[in-house]
């Protein structure tokens, strides 16, 4: 099964926003294990964003 470009994109969106709100409300210090992982999750959102910009682009 596979998604809808469009509806892959809003849930990464999603997922990241969330990842921001996860952050602010776990109150992960800054430099923590916490504070980075999730940082990096978001930052993988965000490049899984771009990437799906790009094939739709292409399609």
């Amino acid at each position: 099964m596979s998604a809808n470009p469009t509806d892959r994109r809003e849930n990464l969106q999603y997922v990241h926003d969330m990842l921001e709100q996860l952050k602010v409300v776990s109150g992960a210090r800054e430099g923590s294990i916490l504070g980075y992982l999730m940082d990096m999750a978001r930052l993988e959102t965000e490049q899984q964003i771009g990437s799906s910009a790009e094939t739709s682009k292409k399609q």
